[in-house]
């Protein structure tokens, strides 16, 4: 038993002993994060090893811990977004603990955004001189909008988009800044993947069939074909740019004089493959239908009318309702 537990003992020695030296051989750094004129603590500092995946992020004291470092010399890293990046060499004592702190001066940063022009070319967002704004794809498809156009209302400055009523599919037409026509059409030219499309709206007012002095025609009942914009599917759109003012016309022409949408598809990228899935959908049923008058027939004066009630229905007459028929 005696000898069974030495070397029982003596496992657990060789097993530990690798752990031991590595705790042994690192040490910790601390400190603290300041602004240089104010000499207030700087929440949300990126403090990091240089050449090594250590880092930690500092408090809304200013105050960082970062554990397990290797001992002797290192370099450390102070970030933030809006501040310059400032670096510190210290020497890290093994099982000790190594103060550092930092002053962040203020500086001027500019984002480089990219967006896309004209067929389909990227560039970098301040060195256009034309008055655009930018919407993602993903914010399109989460409004759950069958018209895309419906979604950038409230989203891009200086657009308005006007529905011609509630029904479901009815067209929307989009205007940036304001008419500018009295006669003519002032929806932008849209781009899709260098390729333009008309967001015309349709209706049978607009037909030339049947008898044109029949109120019954087919060509005479104002039925709405939605607008052209409405085939694209918000899921395809990778991202959307909007170019306002008449500068788009010097990338598009005259069409584009009442601004320009350009919009870029999704494409299949290079790697890991795989597939996302979304799915949404809406049940609506009718909860009271209207009550049908069918007792008395029109009324006699002037003309056929039902603005008054006339005599009676016949028994012999079949009645129908239409609207609980339907």
């Amino acid at each position: 038993m005696p000898l069974r537990r030495f070397l029982g003992s003596l496992a657990l020695a060789l097993l530990l002993s690798p752990a031991i030296a590595s705790a042994q051989s690192t040490g910790t750094v601390r400190g603290r994060v300041t602004e240089s004129k104010s000499n207030l603590p700087l929440a949300g500092v990126q403090v990091s090893v240089d050449g090594t995946r250590l880092g930690a992020q500092t408090s809304s004291d200013g105050t960082y811990t970062i554990t397990g470092v290797p001992a002797g010399p290192q370099t450390l890293t102070a970030r933030r977004v809006g501040y310059s990046p400032q670096k510190a060499t210290i020497t890290v004592g093994a099982s000790a603990t190594a103060n550092q702190n930092f002053t962040l001066t203020v500086v001027a940063t500019t984002l480089n955004d990219v967006v896309v022009t004209a067929l389909g070319q990227t560039t970098a967002m301040r060195s256009l001189g034309t008055a655009q704004q930018a919407v993602t794809g993903p914010a399109i498809a989460e409004t759950q909008r069958e018209n895309f156009v419906n979604a950038l209302q409230g989203r891009v400055a200086g657009v308005q988009v006007v529905s011609s009523s509630g029904v479901p599919g009815a067209s929307s037409s989009i205007t940036i800044r304001g008419v500018s026509s009295i006669s003519g059409s002032n929806q932008p030219l849209m781009i899709i993947d260098g390729l333009p499309m008309d967001n015309k709206t349709l209706n049978t007012s607009q037909l030339a069939s049947d008898a044109p002095g029949s109120a019954t025609a087919f060509s005479n009942r104002g039925v709405d074909f939605t607008n052209r914009a409405a085939d694209l599917n918000p899921e395809d759109i990778e991202s959307l740019v909007v170019l306002k003012g008449p500068e788009a016309s010097a990338l598009y022409g005259i069409d584009a004089a009442n601004g320009a949408i350009v919009i870029t598809t999704k494409r299949g990228k290079a790697g890991k493959g795989g597939f996302e899935y979304s799915n949404s959908f809406k049940v609506e049923s009718t909860r009271e239908a209207p009550e049908i008058q069918r007792v008395y027939g029109p009324s006699a004066v002037g003309s056929q009318t039902f603005l008054y009630f006339g005599l009676p229905y016949p028994d012999s007459i079949p009645l129908y309702n239409n609207v609980d028929g339907f």
